[in-house]
């Protein structure tokens, strides 16, 4: 990987820097490199950092769109997770893949194939072989709203982050709206050892024998651990944030806003 000067100038630009778009052609790269991180800072600088094999894909029709570029990795597409972005990206790279568009129209239609319902979603669903069990107990969950954008927040959010493996983060950007910007979630993790994909077939393997279950037990956090993990989690995150841009704190994990 290497921090590539087009997706620093490609950044800059969408953010508004005032230099960004002028004319270094007699700068050599390495002191145009070390110019464009200087006016990055650091989440940004990890933001703009693209394998070098990767392509920026423009798919909009209109040559003056304002829509960031899709970026293209051999036969893999990276998508922005915001829904409204995903879903106009997904149309428009729909349009640049044979045979894509009719594939996405049929499963529409159809509602997905049964390949499609096996595929991704099995993970955290026993299936009918295994042993049901019931569902693992949930932590309290908050929702932290701010008037920060994201990308103003995310040293502070990697930092509770790492200091709390045990607790789920998710970090959501609110579009086109004048007060709310980003929306922060906590919720406490079942497994003591992080999330998995076997988590939940551990907790499925659990038998009638004590000794046993004792062991496999040690491996889950009670509700009250949960609890005591995210409660912790949210008073560092809160430390670290500035407090004029915390516009709320609920309980709860709802990306809907009431206004």
């Amino acid at each position: 990987f290497c921090v590539a000067i087009l997706g620093s100038e490609l950044l800059l630009k969408k953010m508004g820097s005032s230099d960004a778009g002028e004319d270094d052609s007699d700068i050599d790269a390495g002191d145009r490199r070390k110019s464009l991180n200087r006016q990055m800072s650091e989440a940004q600088r990890k933001m703009s950092t693209l394998p070098t094999t990767s392509v920026l894909q423009y798919l909009a029709e209109e040559e003056d769109s304002e829509e960031w570029p899709v970026l293209q990795c051999q036969n893999l597409f990276i998508l922005p997770g915001v829904p409204q972005f995903f879903e106009n990206n997904i149309n428009r790279l729909a349009t640049h893949l044979p045979g894509a568009s009719s594939t996405l129209e049929q499963s529409a239609q159809v509602g997905g194939s049964q390949e499609d319902e096996d595929v991704g979603l099995s993970v955290d669903q026993p299936t009918q072989t295994e042993n049901q069990s019931a569902p693992p107990p949930r932590s309290d969950t908050y929702r932290i709203v701010l008037s920060l954008e994201e990308n103003s927040i995310v040293s502070a959010l990697n930092a509770s982050v790492t200091a709390h493996p045990h607790v789920s983060f998710g970090s959501y950007p609110i579009v086109d709206d004048p007060v709310y910007k980003t929306i922060i979630t906590l919720e406490g993790r079942f497994y003591n050892g992080g999330y998995t994909k076997s988590s939940q077939r551990l907790l499925g393997k659990l038998t009638s024998n004590a000794e046993q279950n004792a062991q496999m037990q040690s491996l889950f956090f009670s509700k009250e651990e949960m609890d005591k993990n995210v409660a912790l989690a949210l008073e560092d995150l809160k430390s670290k944030l500035p407090e004029e841009g915390i516009v709320r704190i609920d309980s709860c994990d709802d990306l809907l806003l009431s206004k």
